[in-house]
């Protein structure tokens, strides 16, 4: 029996109506190909640390998508966090490492950072993180009250990095005179700089010293001088500079600037990311993160792997964006006026 026109018409007008089945993340992704986006060029620790995961987080996806590095440097990953903001496809296709200090940036004032850190779908982080600052050793210098009369030459990558605010932060709370040198493209080309005589000192990260200069700790090439973090790590001889001070302002200002540490290596997907997806990519990531295969390959290449969840980076987030905005104005008062511009 033939239905009349009708009710064929009125039938076919209610399935248009009825919503398309949702694919399931198994379903998206397999036979997909996923963009991981990177903020530095090739040979970056971010960079190493970034094609780790990439090796090994396809096959915990739902579906094994194929994975695929694609480098996008440019302003201490400025360029890379803005377009996996702005411009990337929300639909779990595209994820990144964007470097941790820019996380504090829209906070900052910094107009060229074009993202709000709590809307993006965060995964994961690796590890989290300790910066240090160091000397090199033939200045002699092997404590920070030192540099308060010896100053010491600085590299910084950009006004943006911890290279920059924590020795800006340590001289305006603790009267050190680091001598801050701008304009290196990277932690590699500061590492370079340092080894060649150029420059006196570095503020970094304690991790990325254990992986790319190995040999400055072994063979007492550096010295420690301080802890910048917001945890004493029973690895590095050498004081917290948070016990440095009793005036509860400075070290609420210290807190700020330290707490992205705790996301030492982030993983982000763009806001607007389906929730099942991202889901799918925080239960692949924190699988990965127990891999016996990731395990081992990260401890063959000296990385450390301390990872915290998507939902705990959320919370974190929460946390600094919560800081009273004279704290706020504090860490802004340390920076050239034209960074936020």
């Amino acid at each position: 029996m033939r239905l009349p026109l009708s009710v064929f018409a009125a039938v076919s007008a209610l399935l248009a109506a009825l919503p398309a089945v949702a694919q399931s993340p198994a379903e998206f992704y397999r036979g997909r190909n996923v963009t991981f986006l990177i903020g530095y060029p090739t040979g970056n620790g971010y960079d190493a640390y970034s094609r780790l995961l990439i090796r090994h987080l396809g096959r915990h996806v739902p579906g094994n998508p194929t994975i695929l590095p694609e480098n996008m440097p440019g302003a201490g990953s400025m360029v890379m966090i803005n377009h996996l903001y702005n411009v990337a496809v929300k639909d779990g296709s595209v994820i990144g490492l964007p470097s941790r200090d820019l996380i504090i940036e829209p906070l900052l004032g910094n107009s060229q950072a074009k993202f709000d850190p709590r809307k993006l779908a965060w995964i994961g982080s690796m590890n989290k993180d300790t910066a240090v600052c160091v000397a090199w050793g033939k200045t002699g210098v092997k404590t920070l009250d030192q540099v308060k009369s010896q100053p010491l030459a600085v590299g910084a990558t950009g006004t943006a990095s911890g290279s920059f605010l924590l020795p800006q932060l340590l001289n305006a709370v603790l009267d050190t005179k680091f001598k801050i040198i701008l304009g290196y493209p990277d932690a590699s080309a500061v590492n370079i700089a340092l080894e060649r005589g150029e420059l006196e000192a570095f503020c970094t990260s304690y991790a990325a010293i254990e992986t790319a200069r190995p040999q400055w700790l072994s063979e007492h090439q550096v010295n420690v001088l301080a802890q910048l973090g917001m945890t004493r790590s029973p690895a590095i001889d050498a004081p917290m500079v948070l016990d440095m001070t009793k005036d509860d302002a400075a070290k609420q200002a210290m807190t700020l600037v330290f707490a992205s540490q705790e996301m030492g290596r982030p993983v982000a997907g763009p806001p607007g990311m389906p929730g099942d997806r991202l889901q799918a990519m925080r239960t692949a990531f924190d699988a990965t993160m127990k891999d016996p295969a990731f395990l081992e390959e990260a401890r063959r290449q000296r990385f450390a792997i301390d990872a915290i969840t998507g939902a705990q980076v959320d919370a974190l987030l929460d946390r600094m964006y919560a800081t009273p905005k004279p704290i706020v104005d504090k860490v802004v008062a340390l920076r050239p006026k034209e960074a936020a511009k």
